[in-house]
């Protein structure tokens, strides 16, 4: 009877850990309910590229949200519905080409985090994850729902014969600036709502105003359509009256309502830009392809206009004179990428524009991937890794820390400060995770977990402290931030400080303020987010990398560069922003 007690002892206790097992396992999984699934397009084995594709599909699919999987999978979903219908809706969208043919409906069961969605929610909470990937749609088309309320909403109205666009500004008006433009079909967040204008936050993260006849709340599920081809003035110069050395302008881009027209590395509008002219500049013609004119607007820039977009000069006043055409027969120098708005006749090196003499050199060069209670980066570390090699290789003394704990960034912090007495230049490069928190910065270390208000003082590292160090008299002070990725970590700690003070934590970084001689660089405008890149590095390290080398060229110019590199890799998304307090000419490379 003992041994018969005691094996049904057993057995209830081992039924009773498989049920709590059970239900454990449950509670991680972020199920849609017993009626319903999950519509996945595609899935992925990193964060990254699982969230750039959901980036991609959003623009003409509406809520899109990236779950991670307990198989270490990355699945990217559409959001939530009913069964009965839900085969009817993923046909439509597959017959549309909105989602891949082999989209699917899963249960849920090995979903345990919702790392990003279009909404802005993330995270494990279920209730608020299935409140805001819910597809709304009745028969193929968005519910109504009150057009005061927020959540996810889509450009519409836009009439066929009209502009094919709505002016994106930056306040409730039409006098206010226009941030971008969007076609029909574009999905945002509607975040509030003043008079007659919405306040809505589009994909790339930037927040602005639509005017409330085009905008309708809900999920589109129809293809943006391209805009409207402008109207543009007939050419004031034929194809036939052009040959080389002939003097042109650019002519009639304020009638077709564009602020600058692309000067393109080949003739057509699928080459790269090599710099943006504005209306007036003058040029002089080097060559030409059929409708295409490749042109000077300096000796050292060259590319290629559409005829579209010349007219014949008026006064030639500025822009290379004849004899400063390259002939053929000998090589041309490669061209650059600036931003041109009227480029005059270059003035000759003066003394005050002669490279400084630099002495000894030294950069911190910081990156952390491996982040342990948060997604990780997949490029900080690579971001570290090639800048220090490029510093080292134009001369400077590099300390480097990658995927740094508190106490080892510390440590790193005071090997870089005692090797700075008697240096001419310091520079300090950061990538990773970063917050802003009343208006200051903190870099976040790899074993940070922001679960409660002490956070701050005992788990990150203040940049403001690090900055104090760099900025000192007589020296050319440095600092590059490539830290303004979307941060799971901020929010955690948004929310373990409650609403009060989560008003002051703020997307991006904060503008810092500089009265020494120092430049600070960010990879976005403060308050921004940058994207950290589908290749082995983020879009701005890539551009300062392809930068930094240049010879004679002027830090400040060369950051200029980057700002037009990145602004093109991210189609426009992300624009890096620079404060210089510099007193002198600084020159990677003599």
């Amino acid at each position: 009877m003992t041994f018969v007690l005691k094996a049904t002892v057993i057995k209830i206790a081992l039924a009773m850990v498989l049920l709590f097992a059970s239900n454990l396992a449950g509670r991680a999984a972020i199920y849609p309910g017993s009626n319903a699934a999950w519509l996945v397009v595609a899935s992925r084995d990193n964060p990254n590229s699982a969230i750039s594709y959901a980036r991609q599909l959003a623009r003409s699919a509406g809520n899109v949200a990236v779950f991670r999987s307990n198989n270490g999978w990355y699945a990217i979903s559409l959001g939530w519905i009913n069964r009965s219908s839900g085969n009817t809706i993923a046909s439509r969208l597959k017959s549309r080409g909105v989602i891949p043919h082999d989209s699917y409906f899963h249960s849920g069961e090995r979903f345990v985090e919702l790392i990003w969605s279009s909404s802005g929610v993330t995270g494990t909470n279920g209730s608020a994850i299935l409140s805001s990937t819910k597809l709304n749609v009745d028969g193929g088309t968005p519910v109504t729902i009150d057009r005061s309320s927020n959540g996810p909403g889509y450009v519409s109205g836009l009439l066929s014969n009209g502009d094919g666009y709505v002016s994106f500004r930056s306040g409730p008006s039409t006098s206010r600036t226009e941030i971008k433009r969007l076609t029909q079909g574009t999905p945002f967040e509607i975040i509030g709502k003043r008079k007659g204008w919405y306040n809505v936050r589009i994909q790339s993260g930037r927040s602005g105003w639509l005017y409330s006849r085009y905008v309708t709340p809900g999920i589109a599920y129809v293809q943006p359509v391209k805009p409207a081809t402008p109207v543009v003035p007939k050419p004031e110069i034929a194809i036939s009256e052009v040959d080389n050395g002939t003097k042109l302008r650019i002519f009639g881009l304020a009638k077709a309502g564009f602020d600058f027209v692309a000067l393109r590395k080949g003739p057509g509008s699928n080459y790269l830009e090599v710099a943006r002219l504005r209306e007036g500049t003058n040029l002089v013609v080097t060559g030409k392809y059929q409708d295409w004119y490749r042109v000077k607007p300096a000796p050292s820039v060259e590319g290629w206009v559409k005829v579209t977009y010349l007219a014949a000069a008026e006064v030639p006043t500025f822009g290379p004179p004849d004899n400063d055409i390259t002939p053929k027969d000998k090589p041309t120098k490669k061209p650059e990428t600036i931003d041109i708005a009227v480029i005059k006749n270059p003035s000759p090196v003066g003394e005050e524009d002669k490279p400084e003499k630099i002495g000894k050199r030294v950069a911190l060069v910081l990156g952390n991937s491996a982040y342990q209670h948060t997604t990780a980066l997949p490029n900080p570390k690579n971001d570290a890794a090639r800048v220090a090699e490029k510093l080292k290789q134009l001369g400077f003394i590099v300390i480097i820390g990658l995927d740094g704990g508190k106490s080892a960034m510390e440590r790193t912090i005071r090997d870089f400060v005692r090797e700075l007495p008697n240096s001419e230049a310091a520079l300090f490069f950061y990538a990773g995770h970063a917050m802003q928190v009343k208006g200051s910065n903190y870099l976040i270390p790899i074993d940070a977990k922001l679960e409660d208000s002490t956070a701050l003082d005992f788990e990150t590292i203040q940049l403001s402290s690090i900055l104090q160090f760099v900025d000192q008299p007589g020296r050319v002070s440095i600092a590059l931030i490539d830290a303004c990725r979307d941060n799971p970590l901020s929010r955690r700690f948004a929310r373990s400080v409650g609403a009060t003070r989560s008003a002051f934590i703020g997307r991006g970084l904060a503008s810092p303020s500089s009265s020494g001689n120092l430049l600070i660089g960010f990879a976005t405008a403060p308050g921004e987010v940058a994207l950290d890149g589908d290749g082995e590095n983020s879009p701005f390290t890539t551009a300062l990398l392809n930068h930094i080398g240049t010879p004679k060229l002027e830090i400040e110019a060369m950051l200029k560069r980057v700002r037009s590199d990145v602004f093109v890799a991210t189609d426009q998304q992300q624009s890096p922003w620079t404060n210089s307090g510099l007193r002198k000419n600084f020159y990677f490379k003599n």
